[in-house]
């Protein structure tokens, strides 16, 4: 296991992209390569004076250029080709480099790595990043002429995937997949941040509970349902203030939404911020509005910093919230449950935080410690390389 060699193959990645499948891809290639694998990240740029070579935390990371992502397919059909091939070559080229295939997502980019394992005889993985209707595969299948062809030959070359939720694992399977393991995504401990941290944030000191949600600002986080959500709950208790951390294409419209609601003076906005795990730290509960993910990695830095949370039965939250124990699991997407778990919630915070911090502080050590998700990692590498021998 020592010399074993993984291929982490993404369509895109930092500084390009700083997603969530971008930041679990380089936290997992960190863990694997400090746990004595040899990793290298392949990948494309969108910028020539970005490096195409690079070597950061005994991780290789190689970048082709492409000028435009190379998942977009539709009319740039022809970038997408481009890397294909360029990817294909590289991996002919390159491939006593690697005993394994792991691709980020199961849109183009496991297309093409398909076609790399079965070219050259290496074992595939898929790590799927999103559910129900906006699974990964289901998305692909959409895209018109080679969607349907992608994801037909995805399925017939037989890959391991890893759904990072119970939700996945049967969108996965009603798909036809049939190698189908649940590994959950993982968070680095080392992010909490020490006691003596200091934040230019500030909560405020006339509200009763502090609820926050970080993370991307995009329409399909539902930030409309999370502020509707806040503004009735508030209505039932004034002293509430909410906190909202991220950027997004949504940003702009969040905020003049906002401005409509009783509750406008009670909600802040910050825009991205550095360190968000440890200004997180000073907040009391977490709140996630979201239509649809894979598994949150905002969920995960909330868990991690022992926070009350509160979230849409989204795919992943039952995973993390342990319903009334150290959150709570809306009933459906629609604001009015979602504000009432809000209470629920608060509630939950004001009398029993020391046994919430707990619970967290024992699902992150049994469930979504990196060693944990490292090792089933390993353990499944190994039983591919056997699979395939």
């Amino acid at each position: 296991m020592n010399n074993l060699r993984v291929l982490m193959l993404t369509c895109q990645y930092m500084p390009d992209v700083y997603g969530g499948a971008e930041k679990q891809c380089r936290r997992l290639s960190k863990y694997l390569a400090d746990s004595d694998l040899e990793i290298t990240i392949l990948t494309s740029r969108k910028k020539l004076k970005i490096a195409a070579n690079e070597y950061e935390e005994q991780v290789n990371v190689k970048r082709i250029y492409t000028g435009i992502a190379p998942d977009l397919l539709g009319r740039w059909l022809l970038f997408s080709i481009y890397w294909f091939f360029a990817v294909i070559v590289w991996a002919l080229f390159n491939r006593k480099s690697f005993d394994v295939v792991h691709c980020h997502q199961g849109k183009f980019g496991a297309f093409v790595g398909c076609c790399v394992g079965k070219l050259l005889g290496k074992p595939v993985l898929i790590k799927i990043g999103n559910s129900e209707q906006y699974m990964d595969l289901t998305c692909l299948k959409k895209k018109k002429l080679i969607g349907p062809l992608c994801t037909k030959f995805i399925v017939w070359a037989n890959p391991t995937f890893v759904a990072i939720t119970d939700v996945i694992a049967k969108n996965l399977k009603d798909f036809g997949c049939k190698a189908v393991v649940t590994i959950h995504n993982g968070i680095d401990v080392s992010l909490a941040s020490p006691p003596e941290y200091k934040s230019s944030i500030s909560t405020s000191s006339e509200a009763s509970v502090n609820l926050f949600y970080h993370g991307r600002i995009e329409d399909i986080k539902r930030p409309e349902v999370l502020l509707q959500a806040f503004d009735l709950a508030w209505q039932k208790n004034s002293q509430l203030v909410l906190h909202v951390l991220g950027d997004g294409a949504a940003l702009a419209a969040s905020k003049h939404y906002a401005e409509q609601l009783k509750s406008k003076q009670a909600i802040k906005f910050y825009g991205a911020v550095d360190d968000v795990v440890a200004v997180i730290k000073q907040f009391d509960v977490f709140v996630n509005a979201s239509e649809a993910e894979g598994f949150s990695n905002s969920l995960l830095e909330a868990l991690l910093q022992r926070k009350v949370m509160v979230s849409t039965p989204v795919s992943g939250a039952s995973d993390a919230i342990l319903q009334g124990e150290n959150g709570f699991v809306a009933s459906d997407f629609k604001a009015k449950s979602l504000s009432d778990a809000m209470l629920s919630g608060v509630a939950l915070y004001e009398g029993s935080q020391k046994s919430v911090a707990q619970v967290c502080a024992t699902l992150i050590d049994e469930k979504f410690k990196m060693p944990v998700i490292v090792k089933q990692y390993k353990n499944l590498y190994k039983k591919m390389l056997m699979e395939q021998s």
